[in-house]
């Protein structure tokens, strides 16, 4: 049902954004986890976990409106390098954002919350703040 959900919402907008399948995305977490330690850089791995998000915003009406500003805020800032895919189970969306530490995220959130606000959707902000919880890899696994 969710995935039928969020590719409606890219079709009727037609936002450039691919959202990959889970095996794929998973590969690719994989490969950024090995490119990280080969070049010695950092990524953010982010997870939105589709039922955590739905008893956050309960009314259906303002979680179809969530992930539309989330698409929308994505759409007119993608950086091209950032990679989507669905969760096991299509349990979720995950975003990989390459060469990137902290500051990458918060600049990611800063323009949903913007374009959530613009668009009348205030819950978009405690939802980012609260729930979604950014790793940086490979600063995750330090000592």
């Amino acid at each position: 049902m969710m995935k039928e959900l969020l590719f409606n919402l890219i079709r009727k907008h037609h936002y450039n954004i691919s959202i990959y399948t889970e095996e794929i995305f998973e590969r690719r977490c994989q490969e950024e986890i090995i490119r990280s330690d080969e070049e010695k850089s950092s990524f953010v791995y982010i997870e939105f976990d589709f039922n955590t998000i739905s008893r956050a915003i309960p009314d259906q009406d303002a979680f179809t409106r969530f992930w539309d500003v989330f698409f929308m805020a994505l759409s007119k800032n993608n950086r091209g390098s950032d990679i989507i895919g669905f969760l096991e189970q299509e349990s979720g969306i995950g975003m990989l954002l390459l060469d990137s530490m902290l500051p990458g995220w918060e600049r990611i959130k800063g323009r949903i919350v913007q374009t959530a606000r613009e668009q009348g959707l205030d819950t978009a902000k405690l939802v980012l703040d609260d729930i979604i919880k950014p790793i940086v890899y490979p600063a995750c696994i330090q000592k």
